[in-house]
């Protein structure tokens, strides 16, 4: 089969655009696949958040809690140490 100037362009072309809407096809593909994952990695980070941030609050509580301690009950502890000496002090 012999292929004319113009038979030769026309299927040029079509290779071309058959080509062109191949590739095309597979950006998408690869941008969909790209997006789902990042949408994956997300959600994930987002537990890891979530995870930490319910961490930290539990250690702010701890904080809070060690701070009341070491500030309030020093004097509770010293007044209770004096009253406990006191009772158990043989009576003379």
């Amino acid at each position: 089969m012999h292929l004319g100037f113009w038979e030769f362009c026309i299927g040029a072309m079509l290779i071309g655009t058959i080509g062109s809407i191949i590739q095309a096809g597979l950006k998408t593909e690869r941008h969909r696949l790209r997006a789902k994952t990042l949408t994956g990695e997300a959600e994930q980070q987002n537990g890891v958040i979530a995870e930490m941030h319910a961490e930290i609050v539990k250690l702010r509580e701890r904080v809070n809690v060690l701070e009341k301690l070491v500030t309030d009950d020093d004097r509770k502890l010293a007044s209770e140490i004096e009253r406990l000496r006191g009772d158990n002090r043989p009576n003379v």
